[in-house]
């Protein structure tokens, strides 16, 4: 068996080292040039990535009106641990697309998670970046203007970031409603482009596969990626009591295409939120009714949680808890003993906050030479 300077085996060494904290591992790249070559080898880089979707953080991004400086403040707060008590400020970071795009911080932005990077976009400028803040490395993303008009007014921006499952290829999928200037007050029309990390390119949609977006809005302030496919809310104007029929709109990653699935809710009863349980998506109804979405696309209902008078759900953390705002603070509610853990998070006045589940990944974000 192959060992290491007589002392333990190879193989013994590969899988204590796939145990460490990703800043160790960038910590001994100088030790040996096999290491090195080890931490950028995709099996290493894999399989580090699983063991470190068992150690799962908290992920907190708050978005707030500073009165004093008068500015648009965004604090992106990471869990030190699982016991979710102290938290690192990564809009503090070094090395990362705030320093790269300066102005970021004088815009709301938005931005993605999964696999362990971001995908942050200014829409006010439609720049888009990808950003590992393990590593301390980002990309920021090339413009994709083909096919638009020289003179456009952008009224709609819908983006979504995930891991293609059998490409091991990280994409973004972006959406742009405009008006063409250059015809006077044109009927909206829609631009969508998938953009790929391994080509660094984007390829634009035909106007065939995104025809339904003339009569569909999609919801910002709810959606999230599920193995391999990204998905939003969204509604459509009926004639019903004034309320709207609600959609889940699906683009599979993989198979770069749209799909649009009715949802479990009635109109009259609001559009939910969504989010990820046992790796399905599922809506969360204002009735507290969660519902999952099966592999023959139908909806069945998983749970049924007890309201608590003026909650806001954000989604499940882990063994039966749920995520939550309570009169203005963050917390942990357990499903089962009722119980409410307050995080130390207060959102203050009218600031919003989204929040996810984080694992660190070795995934570079370098560009090929």
């Amino acid at each position: 068996m192959e060992t290491n300077n007589g002392d333990l085996p190879a193989d013994i060494i590969t899988q204590i080292l796939l145990k460490l904290p990703v800043k160790s591992i960038i910590r001994f790249k100088s030790v040996a040039n096999t290491w090195n070559k080890l931490f950028q080898n995709p099996s290493f880089v894999f399989h580090h990535h699983s063991n470190s979707r068992k150690k799962k953080r908290f992920l907190v991004h708050y978005c707030y009106y500073d009165r004093d400086t008068r500015n648009i403040c965004n604090d992106i707060r990471l869990s030190v641990d699982e016991a979710l008590v102290s938290y690192h400020d990564l809009s503090q970071q070094p090395h990362s697309p705030f320093s790269a795009l300066n102005d970021f911080h004088a815009f709301r932005y938005d931005y993605r998670v999964d696999h362990g990077l971001f995908c942050l976009l200014d829409d006010v400028k439609s720049r888009i970046a990808l950003w590992n803040p393990a590593t301390r490395e980002y990309r920021i993303l090339p413009q994709c203007n083909r096919n638009l008009p020289s003179k456009l007014k952008i009224f709609s921006h819908n983006f979504g970031f995930g891991l293609d499952p059998l490409s091991n290829d990280y994409k973004v999928i972006c959406k742009r409603g405009y008006q063409d200037l250059n015809k006077g007050m044109s009927r909206p029309r829609h631009h969508a482009a998938v953009y790929n990390m391994s080509t660094d390119s984007w390829r634009v949609l035909k106007e065939e596969d995104v025809h339904f977006f003339q009569h569909l809005a999609i919801l910002n302030n709810s959606d999230t990626c599920v193995n391999g496919t990204y998905y939003w809310l969204a509604n459509e104007p009926t004639l019903y009591e004034g309320y709207n029929d609600y959609y889940v709109l699906a683009f599979c990653f993989s198979t770069e295409a749209f799909q649009l699935i009715k949802s479990p809710i009635p109109p009259i009863c609001g559009s939910g939120v969504l989010l990820a349980i046992h790796d399905r998506i599922c809506i969360w109804e204002s009735s507290d009714e969660v519902w999952m979405l099966n592999d023959e696309s139908h909806w069945t209902k998983f749970l049924k949680i007890e309201p608590i008078q003026n909650m806001f759900g954000y989604g499940f953390w882990k063994k039966g808890k749920v995520l939550g705002n309570f009169q203005a603070q963050l917390f942990l509610y357990d499903i089962e003993s009722e119980e409410i853990k307050e995080l130390g998070i207060e959102i203050e006045g009218q600031g919003s906050i989204e929040v996810c589940p984080y694992e660190e990944t070795l995934v570079s974000l370098r560009r090929r030479e």
